[in-house]
Formats: structure tokens, C-alpha cells, sequence
């Protein structure tokens, strides 16, 4: 019987494939067509599946499907967030700019457990600056710490982090490291093992080797929490890895990260609460911020976490990207690492610039990922059309992501500006009001600009044929890129 049946079926193996390649492809098309929102996308997707015989549809269902935001409530319970109260029946535009009213108003809908709370937010620019004093807040801790890295390498300030944690440890501090699954595998050795060998209670987000792991293998923990008993956080675009001290590094990568004080603390380490939860099953208790003393120590900026990811919070830093822009009176300045916006990104930027709003974008000359440069290359006319200026900046590798409009507003955090970050990603980032930041912000983005090259028509226009074909190529790609 089973010889007569492989012999039945080497005779008709064409008609068999095709078969099963159309129905296979039939039931992913349907897919593509009934969940994903985006057109480009859509049709990108299915030229694959159609085009490439069962890999096409394989490459979909590990990589185009968003399976975390379908149980997204199931994971996360509601008891989770009663300690961060919804913004719903009033809204306290705390005596901010008349015009600055709409987009409060709005972001209390696009993120309505997180409210405007007085803090104050310290910014670090590069390792230099920013490992000594997170180190010393972990040498301070006295009750808890919770530590969230994409990267976190086991170099000399890996080994730094180690070794406070481990003395923090033998004092008696409760501590709860987070580590994504994938950006561990970044360096030639991550620090987990280490950790562990100290007690220290860690755990994988999306850990590779898991099924779990396979099934949201595209799905990256790109936030970076530091919070301390409660009284401080640090957060922002810094790993963990020895490349952030400039005064000693080989190959030096520029970055800014940020120390806030103050009650919008809870916010933060809410996010990693729900984090834990996720990768473990299991809750944790933080202490929250002590009100008591607000008065003395809350700071004079206005701030709001702004979490997102492929869950219930996708597309919250868009649409607050957004809002942001259609606000902006005077200038708009926006520094990443990687610049490759969806058209509606690109769309309000454009609108802003056609307002008569000066916007200033300065990427790296040469980010870490090469294809992503190619892709920039390719839209360098249509980013700078309607007078948008773009600059690139000549360090090694700057990763550094701000956004300052007017002289009130900033977006600080991890998320960049591609659709990894927006589409794939979980991050975090604090949206902010404040004069005192936003011109330090701003001091900080004019030195970077100063020591950049504006990309010119005659640049976007100048590639040859081959490097025009091959950008263009890799543009099309730019969704999952």
C-alpha cells in the first residue's frame, strides 16, 4: 500500500506541489488581506507568498504575524495597572501653552494610564556620564531594583553592573533582571550567566530557543529600565557594553540616556512590572513613589510615560509623533540613529515643513546596520523635499534619540524612527514639558548639527545607477526592516 502510494505520488509530485502551494498560499493571502493594515505591506506580503513556494508563507507566519497583541489582555490582568489611576474624567493642562492643550487632551486618549506628574529628568550623554551614576544608585539601593537591557555585554561595564548587583544582593536588595531574548546574543558574551552565578533573579523576554521564542522570534524588548527603590529611574537608548564610554573605546557609539526623579517613576517601572509578568508568570512588588515628600522633590518638567509594542499599546508612539508635529509653531529637531518612517510619519513631517515649521533630522553618516543606510540613501529626495533639512553625522556610530519642538516640548526614550522600532518592538520613552530641558536638549542637538554634513539635492540625486538600484531594492523591504 504505502509503495503504491509513493509511487502514485512521484508519478504526479508537480500537480501535488502546485496544490498545495495554492491552497497554502490561498490561506495565507486571506490572512494577509483580512489583518494587516497596511496596503504597501499587504501587497509585499502576498508578491512573497505568491512568488516564493512555500517559504514565502513560512517567512509570513513567523515573521508577519502579530500573535502577542491578540492575548494581550489575557497576560496582562487588570489588577496589574490600579496603581496608575486613567485620565478620564479631567484633565490638567497644568498652565502649559494654549496650543499645546489639543495634543494633551488627545494623548490622554491614546495612553490613558499614564498622567502628566512633575519630575525632573537629568540628561547623560554617553557611558561616560551615565554608567557612573547608575552604578552609584545601585551602590545606594536599599530596598529593590529592577534592571531592563536589550544589551547587556560581559565586558569591563558589564562586569561594573555585575559586581554592584552582587553587592546589592548581599545587602539584602531584591533584584529582578530583564534581558530580550535576541539582543542578549548581540555580543560575544552577555552577562546572564554571571548574573545567576550571583543569585540574582533573572529572566529572557522571548528567550530564542523557547517555542514561545520561535513563534514571536520577530518580537524585540528594546526598552532599557534602571529603577531604584522606588526614588529614581534611568531610562533611554543605552545598552550595557563598554562601546558607550567614549574616552575609552575602540569604536565609540555616542549616546544620550536619562535620570528622572520624581513621581512619573511609577509609570516606568509599572512598564517593567508588566514585563516580568510577562516573561515569568510571576508579579513583583515595587515600591512606589513616596508622595509624602513630592513637594521638595518633584521637578519642574511635566512628564508622561509613553509605552509601545506589538501588544494593547501598538502604535502609541506614532500617534503621539504625530500629535507632537501638528503642534509645532517654530522648529522641530529630531535625532535617531535610524530614520526610515512609514509615508504617514513622513506625511506629517512634510505637513509641518509646508507650515512653515524649520525641521532639522540628524542620523549617523554610517549607522551599525548597513542596509538601513542603503534605504536612507534611497529616500534622501523625498525626506528632504519641502524643505526638511537632514543632516549626517560624522562620529563613528551616534545612537542617541531625541525630538524637541518649539521651546517646550521633548520625546526622549528608546524608540526610533523605523518600523522595527514602531511595528516590532516594545519600547518606552517620556514625553515632556519643560523650558530647562528642552534648551539643554536642544544646546546638546545644535553642537551634533554643527559637527554634521546637510545632505544636499546634488548628494540625493549623485549615486550611481548600480547604488540607485541596489537602495531602491532594499527600500522595498523597509516594512520589516
Amino acid at each position: 500500500m504505502i509503495h503504491e502510494w509513493l509511487e502514485w505520488a512521484s508519478q504526479y509530485w508537480v500537480g501535488i506541489s502546485v496544490l498545495i502551494h495554492v491552497s497554502v498560499s490561498s490561506i495565507t493571502a486571506m490572512h494577509v488581506v483580512l489583518y494587516k493594515e497596511n496596503e504597501r505591506t499587504s501587497l509585499a506580503w502576498i508578491g512573497l507568498v505568491v512568488l516564493s513556494p512555500i517559504i514565502g508563507s513560512l517567512f509570513y507566519w513567523i515573521f508577519g504575524v502579530n500573535r502577542i497583541q491578540r492575548f494581550a489582555q489575557k497576560i496582562h490582568p487588570p489588577e496589574i495597572n490600579n496603581d496608575i489611576p486613567m485620565e478620564l474624567s479631567s484633565i490638567d493642562f497644568h498652565d502649559l501653552p494654549e496650543h499645546w492643550r489639543g495634543s494633551i487632551k488627545s494623548g490622554s486618549n491614546i495612553h490613558p494610564f499614564s498622567r502628566l506628574q512633575y519630575c525632573d529628568v537629568e540628561p547623560l550623554v554617553n557611558g561616560d556620564n551615565a554608567y557612573p551614576a547608575m552604578l552609584e544608585s545601585i551602590d545606594n539601593a536599599r530596598r529593590h531594583i529592577i534592571l531592563s537591557s536589550y544589551i547587556f555585554e560581559h565586558d569591563a561595564i558589564g562586569k561594573q553592573f555585575v559586581a554592584a548587583l552582587a553587592n546589592a544582593k548581599q545587602r539584602g536588595v531584591t533584584i529582578n533582571v530583564l534581558l530580550d531574548g535576541i539582543g542578549i546574543r548581540y555580543g560575544l558574551q552577555h552577562s546572564q550567566g554571571a548574573l545567576k552565578k550571583a543569585g540574582i533573579k533573572t529572566a529572557r523576554f522571548l528567550p530564542t530557543v523557547s517555542l514561545k521564542g520561535i513563534r514571536f522570534i520577530n518580537l524585540r524588548n528594546h526598552r532599557k529600565i534602571l529603577c531604584v527603590d522606588g526614588t529614581h529611574a534611568f531610562i533611554g537608548g543605552m545598552n550595557v557594553s563598554k562601546h558607550n564610554v567614549i574616552a575609552s573605546s575602540n569604536s565609540p557609539i555616542d549616546d544620550i540616556h536619562f535620570k528622572v526623579t520624581g513621581a512619573v517613576i511609577d509609570q516606568i517601572s509599572q512598564v517593567f512590572i508588566e514585563d516580568w509578568y510577562f516573561a515569568t508568570g510571576e508579579m513583583i512588588a515595587f515600591p512606589l513613589f513616596d508622595k509624602t515628600n513630592a513637594s521638595a522633590n518633584q521637578g519642574s518638567v511635566l512628564a508622561k510615560v509613553i509605552q509601545d509594542g506589538p501588544d494593547e499599546h501598538h502604535n502609541k508612539v506614532k500617534w503621539t509623533l504625530i500629535n507632537a508635529l501638528a503642534c509645532a509653531k517654530q522648529n522641530v529637531k529630531i535625532m535617531t540613529p535610524y530614520f526610515v518612517p512609514d509615508s504617514v510619519l513622513m506625511a506629517s513631517l512634510h505637513a509641518a515643513a509646508l507650515r512653515g515649521i524649520t525641521i532639522e533630522i540628524i542620523v549617523p553618516q554610517n549607522s551599525n546596520i548597513l542596509f538601513l543606510d542603503w534605504v536612507l540613501q534611497a529616500n534622501f529626495s523625498r525626506i528632504i523635499a519641502h524643505g526638511i533639512k537632514l543632516y549626517q553625522n560624522t562620529r563613528p556610530f551616534d545612537h542617541s534619540k531625541i525630538m524637541i519642538i518649539d521651546d517646550v516640548y521633548s520625546f526622549i526614550g528608546s524608540s526610533n524612527w523605523d518600523a522595527r522600532s514602531l511595528e516590532f518592538n516594545f519600547e518606552i520613552n517620556l514625553e515632556c514639558y519643560d523650558k530647562t530641558l528642552n534648551a539643554k536638549l536642544a544646546t546638546f542637538f545644535d553642537t551634533k548639527r554643527e559637527a554634521a554634513r546637510q545632505v544636499t539635492p546634488e548628494q540625493a540625486k549623485g549615486f550611481p545607477i548600480y547604488k540607485r538600484m541596489r537602495n531602491n531594492l532594499f527600500r522595498l523591504f523597509s516594512p520589516y526592516l
